[in-house]
């Protein structure tokens, strides 16, 4: 039975197309890598400033006299440590520049990921579209089909049709229901594609 198969429905509320195509899982998983190897870039260039380690307690004196006399006793209290990669300047600027490699990489990643989900929307658009028209045409000739069915039984009643001009108009109709069920499923498939083009049904982490 047509009327049995699920149609989609008569408006969806867009919104922002961009910020739909965002919520693409493919689109997001791109974002969240290209985000991660630009931050790996800003902990590359952290290397080339000095490192200040604390490892225990800063002894600065005491409430009596005596407690100065223990001021060299680093085994009890050991004083900040100072780390500076002065002589690694190579090595760091060569972790730099791989870094920034990896979030070209990743910038590319992204672009593709991009282009590949416009592309996705517009030829999602274009199929739904031209669905839509040949339900419609489909729809139009299973109307004529029930049309020339109830016509040609009120003929055979009257008797200017035989009983094979019945059976030839049922037919009709009955191929006319078949491919208009089959445009329906068609046209809901469709629909479900546009959706997951662009993004309809995700949520945005």
């Amino acid at each position: 039975n047509a009327a049995a198969v699920p149609l989609p429905p008569a408006s969806v509320a867009v919104g922002d197309p961009t910020a739909m195509l965002r919520r693409r899982p493919d689109i997001r998983a791109a974002e969240r890598t290209l985000a991660q190897r630009q931050a790996q870039i800003g902990q590359a260039q952290a290397a080339r400033f000095p490192k200040l380690s604390l490892m225990g307690l800063i002894g600065i004196g005491g409430t009596h006299v005596s407690d100065l006399t223990h001021l060299d006793d680093y085994s009890a209290i050991i004083a900040p440590q100072l780390s500076w990669n002065v002589l690694d300047f190579g090595r760091v600027n060569a972790n730099i520049e791989q870094s920034q490699g990896v979030r070209d990489e990743a910038e590319a990643q992204y672009r593709i990921a991009v282009l590949g989900a416009l592309r996705d929307a517009e030829d999602a658009l274009s199929r739904f579209r031209q669905r839509r028209t040949s339900v419609a045409t489909i729809a139009r000739a299973k109307a004529t089909a029930d049309r020339a069915a109830v016509l040609t039984a009120a003929r055979q009643r009257a008797g200017t049709a035989s009983l094979i001009d019945v059976l030839d108009t049922e037919r009709q109709q009955l191929t006319a229901e078949q491919n208009l069920a089959q445009a329906q499923a068609a046209l809901t498939n469709d629909f479900i594609a546009l959706q997951k083009a662009l993004g309809l049904g995700w949520r945005g982490s």
